[in-house]
């Protein structure tokens, strides 16, 4: 449809979402500067900002406003949307109960247990700052912030961080992460299994690239296998791990905007690529899909963008993975 073309919603999940955003957006009658934009066509700019990697000037003119004033509404849509949606919808499991049914869902999907998360990082592309540039350039030979992420078993995802320059690596990000920090410090329950009787319980773990460090909370494949039990291991974690490869694929499919350099400052990006993140979990929860082959093209973009040497072969999305299981 029209609506889901332009703003990827559907209009009864866009009324919604404007509703639940309206006592934030709405026009102020009392307020300094005169505000006539209503809280529709404020997310509208924002939506169609978001999905297309079109510029502030080209999004400005289908609306009727200046670029000054998108630009003001795109930072206040975004943090509105981030302040009201994101402790809904992307919250990372902390109770006991939670961590089981997050854990017995990727069991139940993968055949992988005790995974309560796939991590990964997603470079995305920012214009030459003007402070220290050197930190943002990264190996994909260009300026951009690594933002860390961790989904389901769904593709949603539950904790992100946005705080990052280009140049530092995924094993640093997580080493100074809030999600590292609650391992270290046990603030999350220990579901301890025994997956092999008279053997070590494991803790739940997250899934990472051979990128991250082996920890007693994240795993990854072997390096090097030596007898079929490590290879048969590696085939499952990468199918289970694949589930990230596949929300970010869709992420970036549906809001395109983070496949081109953003033009906005360094320090509004942030909330802009954090709102990408929970619009992406509002539009999964409502089974608002992206196309099959735009997820695959996206997919081989972000791989044809990397170095041949840190390609490693992933197992391919089919219809059932791209688009993520239905509720």
């Amino acid at each position: 449809s029209e609506w889901k073309l332009n703003l990827r919603l559907s209009k009864e999940n866009f009324m919604e979402l404007v509703d639940k955003l309206r006592p934030q957006l709405a026009p102020k009658p009392r307020s300094f500067r005169p505000d006539t934009n209503t809280a529709e066509k404020k997310l509208a700019m924002t939506l169609h900002y978001l999905k297309d990697q079109g510029s502030l000037r080209v999004t400005a003119n289908a609306f009727g406003v200046s670029p000054s004033t998108l630009s003001v509404t795109i930072h206040k849509v975004c943090r509105v949307i981030n302040n009201v949606l994101a402790s809904e919808l992307s919250k990372f499991p902390t109770t006991e109960e939670e961590l089981k049914a997050t854990a017995t869902a990727f069991e139940n999907k993968f055949g992988f247990p005790q995974v309560i998360g796939c991590i990964d990082g997603t470079h995305v592309p920012i214009k030459q700052p003007l402070e220290n540039p050197h930190d943002y350039f990264c190996y994909k030979m260009k300026y951009s912030l690594n933002v860390q992420a961790i989904c389901n078993e769904r593709g949603l995802f539950t904790d992100v961080d946005v705080s990052w320059p280009g140049s530092v690596h995924d094993a640093r990000v997580f080493a100074n992460s809030n999600i590292n920090k609650k391992f270290q410090e046990k603030r999350l329950p220990s579901l301890y299994r025994e997956l092999v009787p008279r053997n070590i319980p494991v803790p739940p773990v997250l899934l990472g690239d051979p990128a991250y460090p082996l920890l007693p909370n994240l795993m990854k494949e072997y390096s090097h296998c030596s007898r079929n039990e490590e290879v048969m291991f590696n085939q499952m974690l990468r199918a289970a791990r694949n589930q990230i490869e596949c929300a970010f694929g869709r992420l970036k499919a549906r809001w395109r905007i983070l496949n081109r350099p953003l033009d906005v400052s360094i320090e509004h990006a942030p909330d802009l690529i954090y709102a990408c993140f929970v619009l992406h979990n509002y539009c999964e929860s409502k089974n608002l899909n992206v196309s099959d082959d735009d997820v695959r093209n996206q997919i081989n973009f972000d791989h044809s963008t990397k170095p041949v040497n840190i390609i490693h072969t992933r197992i391919a999305c089919i219809a059932i993975t791209v688009q993520g299981e239905a509720g």
